[in-house]
């Protein structure tokens, strides 16, 4: 196989606090609305900063395809396994294998790739309590377990729950990847599997990422680092004092242009490339300057020969967080200079779902691509000083059918940078 398949988006998946679908988030955008509340899972009544992106009215066994997968697996998990199998139906595969005489080849060639968070702080919290009461004694500790922690703890902490109960209720056997980067694992996970389609490595690949973000005891760690806002998630704005921080989880059906077209299936977006790189700065610093970020985006746009007055718009990391909106914007302006291409950004309404962020981002863009829109950041008043220049907007914006290409750009902690480059369908 060529390394010159092209690689198109399918099917689309998302859930979010702002939409149990990709449709009702997209609405939430359009109408400008926010999903932050207090926590309610956990009680934080005490704490000062305590606002979430939180599921409304999670009820897990409504969300998955199989509702005994609750005992086996973690909230976060349902999640992911929902968005996944909301995309796998927008995409119309199964439907289509259902009538092959036979499926098995068709299987083989469909692949899984997933960000994923790894294991959360919440997971341990089973254990806390005995721990406590065995004051430490590890041996008490051992004699009790089996007692008073779930004993399906094991298979609920796993890493890949994901990845394998979709493939399982699938039945898809083809090449899988499980990405664990901190915020940009999703996007990663995209790269990797546009890759996998575009070296032949297989025909059509399932991606999805998700994370719970809004755990007490991540809250509490990124609260320290100074990087949450008691109040609001302003990119960009002269108000933005920090990310609120949220759970969620997105997906999106990669497919080659021999598979989408064998199929007839509809197209929501053409991948053309990406990547990822690190700025080598330390765990929690990014370059003031955003320099390393500008040449991972110039870089990405030159490999495949797309001017920037060519992009129709950016799907900025926007995370509210000072520092990052200020060396984002000074790539952005280094990079496209004194175009004024229109910048968006989706966390204001749904909050910072970590490692499925990117992969959120990738959805609502393609969705802007499909509907010829740009929704704006809807509590948007006023540029930062720092950030004069960058063409932010609180209404929704028109996207110019003469500019088909969009730039989303994903960043994570580890100074840790990523890009996608996505056209628009004929």
């Amino acid at each position: 196989m060529s390394d010159s398949n092209r690689v198109f988006i399918t099917g689309l998946g998302a859930i979010t606090s702002s939409g149990k679908t990709v449709d009702e988030t997209w609405a939430a955008l359009l109408a400008g609305e926010q999903a932050f509340s207090e926590i309610k899972h956990w009680d934080l009544s005490s704490w000062s900063h305590r606002l979430g992106g939180e599921i409304k009215s999670f009820e897990p066994a409504k969300l998955l395809p199989d509702r005994k997968l609750i005992k086996v697996i973690s909230r976060h998990d349902v999640l992911g396994i929902n968005a996944a199998m909301q995309a796998v139906q927008h995409s119309g595969l199964l439907d289509y294998r259902n009538q092959l005489a036979d499926p098995d080849l068709f299987n083989e060639r469909t692949g899984i790739f997933v960000g994923s968070p790894g294991n959360k702080y919440y997971q341990q919290y089973d254990f806390l309590p005995l721990l406590q009461k065995s004051s430490g004694d590890m041996a008490r500790f051992a004699e009790q377990l089996s007692e008073e922690v779930h004993p399906m703890w094991l298979l609920r902490i796993l890493p890949n729950n994901v990845l394998a109960y979709t493939g399982i209720t699938c039945g898809f056997k083809g090449v899988n990847h499980n990405v664990t980067n901190h915020a940009v694992s999703g996007t990663q996970a995209m790269l990797e599997a546009y890759h996998a389609i575009k070296q032949g490595q297989a025909d059509r690949v399932v991606v999805v990422a998700y994370d719970a973000g809004h755990e007490p005891q991540a809250l509490y760690y990124y609260d320290k680092l100074g990087v949450i806002s008691p109040r609001d998630l302003t990119p960009f704005d002269y108000r933005h004092d920090g990310t609120i921080l949220a759970e969620g989880a997105a997906a999106v059906i990669l497919e080659s242009e021999a598979s989408m077209r064998k199929r007839g299936a509809n197209c929501y977006a053409e991948i053309m490339g990406g990547a990822s790189a690190t700025e080598m700065n330390g765990l929690f610093t990014i370059e003031a300057d955003g320099h390393s970020l500008a040449r991972l985006l110039a870089s990405t746009l030159e490999e495949h020969s797309i001017d920037a007055t060519e992009v129709g718009f950016i799907t900025a990391h926007g995370n509210g967080n000072p520092p990052s909106d200020v060396s984002e914007a000074k790539a952005i302006q280094s990079v496209f200079g004194a175009y004024p291409v229109p910048v968006t950004a989706f966390k204001w309404s749904m909050g910072h779902t970590l490692c499925a962020s990117g992969l959120v981002d990738t959805v609502l863009s393609a969705y802007s691509l499909h509907h010829q829109c740009i929704p704006g950041v809807a509590n948007f008043t006023n540029i930062s000083a720092e950030c004069q220049g960058l063409a932010v907007s609180a209404k929704s914006r028109p996207l110019d059918a003469n500019k088909p290409y969009t730039l989303m750009i994903n960043r994570g902690f580890a100074s840790m940078n990523a890009c996608l480059v996505m056209k628009r369908c004929e």
